[in-house]
């Protein structure tokens, strides 16, 4: 069974939205990649390819960075100026 292009398209529009999220919100929080790393118990190397669109991270890793970055998971995905906060 092959995967349909609208999986592949969704796929890359999320690793996008996920890719500009991280890095703005790390910015805004004036952390730089290790620190982010080292916040979410995660690999500096993860940080740079999620920021890169590269990365299939796991939900685990995911999870962390939103709690690092004061999100809730669905904030990873939000769009820009939608700062859904960790615990509400």
């Amino acid at each position: 069974m092959a995967i349909s292009e609208s999986f592949l398209e969704t796929q890359l529009q999320l690793r996008a939205t996920l890719a500009r999220r991280v890095k703005e919100r790390r910015q805004l929080s004036n952390l730089s990649q290790r620190d982010l790393a080292e916040r979410a118990g995660i690999r500096q190397a993860l940080v740079s390819q999620i920021e890169l669109g590269e990365a299939n991270a796991t939900l685990d890793s995911l999870l962390r960075i939103a709690i690092a970055l004061d999100l809730d998971l669905a904030g990873l995905f939000a769009a820009k100026g939608d700062d859904a906060r960790a615990g509400s």
